[in-house]
């Protein structure tokens, strides 16, 4: 058996759910010869390698509303059927090395985490130039127009909405399973709280907040910081930076008037949520599925217009997450949540009824029955 799955390098969030997979079908005993984990961009040009991320990254970072602005506008039908055809043509002429060796190599399974991989392998299935069952693994709560293609022989989506979404666009039901966003076994909780408190150097009765900046390193971080002085007896945070060298440098430097463990990029990220009472963070894809099944609540900040809103739209129909738009706002925040213990626990059972702790699990037991098949 031969199983690729591929993500590509525009954000963290599709190489993370690519790389959550892979750990589980190794769990299951398949070799790294069966599975392996590739990220598409690196069968692509150097020019394309680099502008296909980077412009990502400095439209979010500097320009997020004109970003939100294309994502909702190549979303319109009309839009896109015009868009397609430039689409293909690139994804096919940037992909087409990729491909001849998928062709060349055979494998009987192909799993994409990402859109680039999601529309070239399942136009080649359609086309006959490859066999393999394609399986694209939609990393965000409700489905882009960039995600759809009639070649794919299956979706793997997070919820019902983003089934009755797909149908709506004419991807017929059986080629939908609804399990939920593969997130590594490591972010189900553990009960280890008061050992990992104790690790690093905090006390079990005060409130802890822990701050992810995601990859980029986005967020109100400083600023929100700051108004946590209004709480200094009570509260004790964990700041990641992720790759903001210039956040971690400057919070490295701060003062502060309770308890502050600050970190780059992190490798146990589940063990700053399981010794978390709750988490300021953007709603990416794999960040929001994590904290879901750590069973940790979110205040989500000013989410990135198009998929991170989308996102936070479907945390908000459940009321599973508390919302800010200001940084000051987390004080109010805190003040709520300390006035009325009941008011967290409410996000606690919500988080429960639309977690999906096992997706990644019965993502692979899927995968595993259709090769036996």
């Amino acid at each position: 058996m031969k199983i690729y799955i591929f993500h590509a390098s525009a954000g963290h969030g599709h190489q993370r759910v690519a790389e959550v997979i892979e750990k589980v079908f190794h769990m299951r005993g398949l070799s790294a010869d069966e599975v392996k984990v590739e990220d598409s961009l690196h069968s692509t040009s150097p020019f394309f390698r680099w502008i296909y991320p980077e412009s990502y990254y400095r439209m979010v970072r500097d320009h997020p509303a004109l970003w939100g602005w294309f994502y909702e506008t190549f979303d319109l039908p009309g839009v896109y059927k015009m868009i397609r055809p430039f689409r293909e043509s690139i994804n096919q002429l940037e992909g087409g090395r990729l491909l001849k060796r998928m062709r060349r190599e055979k494998p009987e399974h192909i799993l994409c985490t990402h859109f680039f991989t999601a529309e070239l392998f399942s136009r080649a299935k359609l086309k006959g130039k490859i066999k393999a069952t394609v399986t694209t693994v939609i990393t965000d709560f409700y489905p882009h127009a960039f995600w759809v293609h009639p070649g794919t022989d299956y979706y793997w989506v997070m919820n019902e909405e983003s089934e009755t979404e797909l149908r709506r666009r004419g991807v017929p039901k059986e080629k939908i399973r609804v399990g939920g966003i593969p997130v590594d076994p490591a972010f189900k909780p553990t009960g280890r709280k008061k050992e990992l408190l104790k690790k690093w150097g905090f006390k079990e009765d005060r409130f802890t907040v822990l701050f992810s900046s995601g990859s980029f390193g986005l967020g109100p971080t400083d600023k929100a910081l700051a108004e946590l002085e209004h709480y200094a007896d009570r509260v004790q945070c964990f700041v990641v930076c992720g790759n903001n060298r210039h956040l971690k440098s400057r919070l490295d430097k701060e003062h502060f008037s309770f308890p502050v463990q600050v970190f780059g990029f992190v490798d146990f990220m589940a063990d700053l949520m399981e010794a978390s009472d709750l988490m300021v963070a953007k709603s990416g894809g794999s960040s929001t599925v994590e904290s879901l099944a750590k069973d940790l609540p979110m205040v989500v900040f000013h989410p990135i217009p198009g998929q991170e809103l989308r996102n936070a739209q479907f945390l908000k129909s459940h009321n599973a997450s508390f919302f800010m738009e200001h940084p000051e706002q987390i004080k109010n925040i805190l003040k709520a949540i300390f006035e009325n213990p009941d008011l967290i626990k409410d996000k606690h059972k919500m988080i429960r009824e639309i977690a999906k702790p096992n997706a990644a699990d019965d993502l692979v037991t899927f995968i595993l029955e259709e090769e036996r098949k």
